[in-house]
């Protein structure tokens, strides 16, 4: 996936705050009944004349309900894969933000440490601040002006690893320098 340079060491990986998942897979969890719910409907509705008009109404029913949760279940599948595959590595010389679009597609952000000009740390939202989750935005000097990772686990601190990062790989480069010339 990613290639590290020699001596090149990974600090910190970092993947979306739990709840993130959590929030994306409750609406799936809720809509996988309503094949229980329509059912229920139909039944109390006076619609059951209607279900009896085929010659095998139960095992249609469960066919119609055994693909409504398969179809949940791949879209379960697909906010998993996109959770765990969007990650950000930090490492001793650069940031990658790999952010995962739908199973055959994948972006890869690469800038250096020495680049960054503005990293911020927002939190926003009674959720997100009792839970510690939120956005880091890092603007740097190169092609790709700024690179937001959303709703990662304590932001304040991953901002301070990244700052602590940047300062160590701008010492490294000035001594690179000086034993340079």
């Amino acid at each position: 996936m990613i290639k590290l340079e020699r001596n090149e060491k990974i600090i910190l990986e970092v993947r979306r705050h739990w709840f993130m998942l959590v929030a994306q897979w409750l609406p799936l969890i809720v809509v996988v009944f309503a094949p229980l719910f329509i059912k229920w409907g139909f039944g109390t509705l006076g619609f059951s004349s209607f279900i009896t008009l085929a010659k095998h109404p139960q095992e249609i029913l469960t066919l119609l309900a055994a693909t409504w949760v398969l179809l949940v279940w791949i879209a379960l599948f697909l906010i998993w894969t996109d959770y765990y595959l969007d990650i950000l590595i930090v490492t001793d010389q650069r940031i990658f933000d790999i952010e995962q679009r739908g199973l055959f597609s994948r972006e890869i952000s690469t800038f250096r440490l020495d680049r960054i000009q503005d990293i911020t740390a927002r939190i926003d939202g009674v959720i997100a601040t009792f839970l510690d989750f939120g956005d880091l935005h890092i603007q740097t000097a190169g092609e790709v002006p700024e690179i937001v990772v959303r709703g990662i686990p304590n932001p304040h601190k991953i901002r301070e690893s990244v700052s602590r990062a940047q300062n160590t790989a701008i010492e490294q480069s000035r001594m690179v320098r000086i034993d340079g010339v």
